[in-house]
């Protein structure tokens, strides 16, 4: 899983990323769009630890940015917007020399770089030099140089920009076969309609907060992020489990719970608080509130962040 808790960046006064919280499980390939300026690469940069968050964190498959950064950005491959390539280099020396950047042992390059070839199907340009490739398949050859040393989250800025329909059509093949290997992918894009026949969800940047989640089957509907508090009593694994498992929710945040030092309480019977960052329908809302009732968490309150009622 990827989780981004709170992340942000500030340039001086700007904000480029300001309090993104997201929740990605493996096999999800997440569009993040929004117009030029909104954070989309700015918060790709920051997950493949090329940029440090002022604020936040982001916990790649277990490893910190913050406090463990090298195994984080080992787990991640980041494929810049305007990827260059080595024009002298042929396609096979090209993927060998970023393995070889990336740690992979002497031994195994060759077969890394064959094997890459082969699923961006490129193998039978492996002698040939990198110029003389055509957009398309320089973009393949760049994911493949992305996914070099096996990341399990791969960061895509702009990938499908500029490639004709064909190319495009290859391209999402390519990462709907990543996906299935259980990789996250994350794709930025200037509209969903660029990316919506790749992705499997898809989230809207603007001024560097996520202001819409976006469906990828019908782009004229999308929702807006609401933030959901609950107070209540019981376990707070249970609770969190089933949070994170209603529709619609992107990110589940336990708070500490404050405990009066007179008090008695079995950690039970002490209250919690569960804050949800939430991009449903009311129904989803509905429903997420009776499968926490029906399994036993008692609720104390359940409400949109600013607006306290009883449940």
């Amino acid at each position: 899983m990827l989780e981004i808790s709170g992340l942000t960046r500030r340039f001086g006064a700007v904000t480029a990323i300001d309090d993104i919280n997201l929740s990605i499980v493996a096999g999800v390939v997440l569009g993040v769009v929004g117009p030029s300026g909104s954070g989309k690469s700015t918060l790709l940069k920051l997950l493949a630890g090329l940029l440090a968050p002022s604020a936040g964190d982001a916990i790649v498959f277990g490893a910190s940015l913050r406090s463990d950064g090298a195994r984080a950005r080992q787990l991640t491959g980041y494929m810049p917007a305007q990827a260059g390539v080595y024009p002298e280099l042929s396609c096979a020396e090209y993927l060998r020399f970023f393995a070889e950047c990336h740690g992979v042992p002497a031994a195994e390059r060759k077969q890394v770089a064959d094997d890459l070839l082969q699923l961006v199907d490129l193998y039978h340009r492996r002698n040939d030099v990198t110029d003389g490739l055509t957009p398309g398949m320089r973009q393949r050859l760049n994911l493949a140089r992305a996914i070099v040393h096996d990341p399990s989250v791969l960061l895509l800025d702009e990938p499908v920009a500029g490639l004709d329909p064909r190319a495009r059509a290859d391209f999402g093949e390519l990462i709907a076969n990543l996906a299935g290997m259980g990789k996250i992918v994350l794709i930025s894009a200037g509209a969903l309609a660029d990316v919506r026949d790749v992705c499997t969800n898809a989230v809207r940047l603007e001024r560097g907060r996520v202001s819409q989640v976006l469906d990828v089957t019908d782009p004229t509907g999308p929702a807006s992020v609401r933030h959901i508090v609950v107070k209540y009593l019981g376990d707070v694994s249970m609770a969190d489990t089933l949070a994170r498992a209603g529709h619609g929710v992107l990110n589940v945040r336990q708070l500490q719970a404050s405990v009066p030092a007179e008090a008695q309480l079995t950690p039970l019977n002490q209250l919690k608080e569960m804050h949800v960052t939430f991009a449903g329908a009311y129904t989803d809302a509905s429903e997420l509130l009776r499968s926490l009732m029906h399994s036993g968490v008692q609720i104390v309150t359940f409400s949109e962040s600013g607006d306290i009622r009883p449940a």
